[in-house]
This record gives structure tokens, sequence and C-alpha cells, in this order.
């Protein structure tokens, strides 16, 4: 049996276990690319206004996904980056988009109880790393977690 399959027959309760230690390792993955750029910014092509990004953003949507409400107004403080993500305004070498996609992923489905589908946050989560070989022992060490 594959680890997708493996994780796709978990109890939600340990689905979501597994959610939150890939998100924390994306995380960790997101921190890493930010202590190299602690100012990224980028221009709105709509009505060229520039922004800069909150590099904390993550931190607080993994932790009102762990504690199961917006402790921080995230779902208002993501709005423009996910907007402006889509739109390539705001562009992230590849593992740290998914990085970025996969908490905020976390977020909604946790914070917020939006349908998100389980295989998502973990495939996206997954592919924050360059290392296509780490990817199946880090969800089988993840769901092994959660015995």
């Amino acid at each position: 049996m594959t680890p997708a399959h493996l994780f796709l027959q978990l109890t939600p309760e340990r689905q979501k276990q597994v959610h939150f230690s890939l998100c924390e390792e994306a995380l960790d993955v997101w921190e890493a690319y930010c202590k190299k750029r602690p100012r990224i910014r980028y221009v709105d092509t709509v009505v060229g206004m520039r922004h800069k990004v909150d590099i904390r953003l993550p931190y607080d949507a993994l932790r009102s996904a762990q504690a199961g409400t917006d402790l921080a107004d995230v779902e208002e403080r993501y709005s423009e980056p996910i907007v402006a993500m889509q739109d390539s305004d705001l562009e992230f070498p590849q593992p740290i988009e998914f990085a970025y996609y996969a908490i905020y992923n976390c977020f909604c489905k946790y914070a917020i109880a939006e349908e998100i589908d389980p295989w998502l946050i973990v495939n996206q989560a997954l592919s924050s790393s360059d290392d296509p070989t780490s990817r199946a022992p880090r969800l089988i060490a993840a769901i092994d977690a959660t015995r």
C-alpha cells in the first residue's frame, strides 16, 4: 500500500495530525527562505500598488489552524497575497510557493472550516522540499507519529 493510501485511510483526527506535522516542516522551509530575504515586495499590476509580504503570516496561520480559530485576522491578511500569487504579481520559487499554499490551506480547513481536500494539504506540504525522494519517507514518518 502506498503512503498516500495509508494517509487516506486515516481517521480525520489522524489526518489533521499529519497535516500539522507536515505544515510545521513547510513552515521551516518558509522561515529559512525569509531569513535570506527579510523584505519581500511585489507590485499589484491591476492598481500599481506596492506591497510588502507579511513574513509572519504563515506562522500566524498555522497557529490559528492548530487553535481551530482565526487568532490574528489571518483570513483578511492572506487575501491580498493569495490573489497576487494567482495573478503572478507575487512569485516564489516552487517549493516556497507550495509551503505557503500548504499552510494557507491548512488554515482554511481547520481555522475557518472550509472544505479542503485533505490530500491537497499533504501534497503541497510534501512538495515544499526540493528532494522528491524525501516525500514518501516524510509522509510515513508523519503518519507513524500519529499512533
